[in-house]
């Protein structure tokens, strides 16, 4: 019987990863039509953790058999980015659709690569930008279709957050570590929805902490505008640095006024649109809606079941990353992967 046919998707997650319990394992408990079904992990101990806490039924031995089982239908990639590409595209190829963790890849020659295996083998190929799928994402874009701040002019968005240097994943350039990578890529998604363009990389500063990982990142960016003459200008900010202060923003200035977004990132742990126009236009809301994570999940099983659409993903996931790579060739960092 076909995972269609079930009415269900069962998910195999691969590895223990710390995420893993907030962004799937929790919300597959809480959301018709999903559930966690096996996991395997290089630390065993984790993983048997991770069965017990969230009820998943087969622990098995490794990677492989999580792909190759019966028992499941889609993958959950949790990995590090290093090994997205990899195991991602070996579980399309074992005929599983898959859930993988942001970013997709470590560069935008990988990510080509697996949308185009996900295509041949006709799964889902979906990139766990959870935000994305929170309401509070449809209504500041609408607001902007809206015209309530006239033509954007200039983006400014950030993400800081203290990761300590000894964090093997996010700080080694082998694994594809760096604070663009781990934390950048968000303001820079932020900054895409809100311009409805993609971007050009103008210039990039990025501080070091171990050889070739970004710890403190400035993109300047152009992106197209309503005036072919007006680019609309755009400042990334990212750090990553230890004692940084925990931050998350999203501004827009247009023709007509200016947005503020508080907390694109976890808006369900509280979240604000502020719009202030010169015609005295004032809207301030909040916007309601489950965990990120949740919303996340149900896109993911919709896609997978009714072959509904997937914004996060495809060549949204190829944008992304030649963004990326575009940034750490201007700033004279190697790209990741390379």
């Amino acid at each position: 019987m076909s995972t269609s046919e079930m009415g269900h998707v069962r998910l195999g997650v691969l590895g223990a990863a710390k995420i893993s319990g907030k962004a799937l394992l929790q919300p597959a408990l809480d959301t018709d039509g999903t559930s966690v079904t096996a996991i395997a992990a290089r630390d065993v101990e984790r993983a048997q953790a991770q069965a017990s806490e969230f009820s998943i039924a087969n622990v098995l031995d490794s990677y492989q058999a999580v792909i190759e089982s019966d028992l499941v239908d889609a993958i959950y990639n949790p990995l590090p980015i290093s090994h997205h590409h990899e195991w991602t595209i070996a579980a399309l190829r074992a005929g599983k659709h898959v859930l993988c963790e942001k970013p997709i890849a470590s560069n935008a020659a990988e990510a080509a690569e697996m949308v185009a295996v996900a295509d041949e083998c006709g799964l889902v190929l979906m990139e766990a930008y959870h935000w994305r799928h929170h309401p509070l994402a449809a209504r500041f874009r609408g607001l902007l279709d809206e015209g309530v701040i006239g033509s954007v002019v200039e983006i400014d968005a950030g993400f800081n957050v203290a990761i300590p240097p000894d964090n093997e994943v996010r700080h080694a350039y082998e694994l594809s570590g760096g604070a663009l990578m781990d934390l950048g890529c968000y303001p820079l998604q932020w900054a895409r929805l809100a311009a409805g363009t993609e971007p050009t990389v103008m210039s990039a500063t990025m501080g070091e902490g171990r050889p070739k990982v970004d710890v403190d990142t400035i993109v300047n960016v152009e992106f197209p505008g309503s005036d072919a003459a007006q680019p609309i200008r755009g400042r990334l900010v990212t750090s990553m640095r230890a004692g940084v202060e925990r931050d998350a923003w999203l501004t827009i200035v247009g023709t007509l006024g200016t947005m503020r977004v508080t907390n694109p990132l976890a808006p369900h742990v509280g979240n604000r649109i502020e719009v202030e126009t010169a015609d005295g236009v004032v809207i301030d809301e909040e916007v309601d809606g489950n965990t990120t994570y949740h919303h996340q999940l149900e896109v993911f099983r919709d896609a997978v079941l009714t072959g509904s659409p997937v914004i996060t993903g495809g060549a949204d996931s190829i944008a992304t990353m030649a963004a990326i790579d575009a940034a750490y060739t201007a700033a004279g960092l190697p790209i990741r992967g390379t």
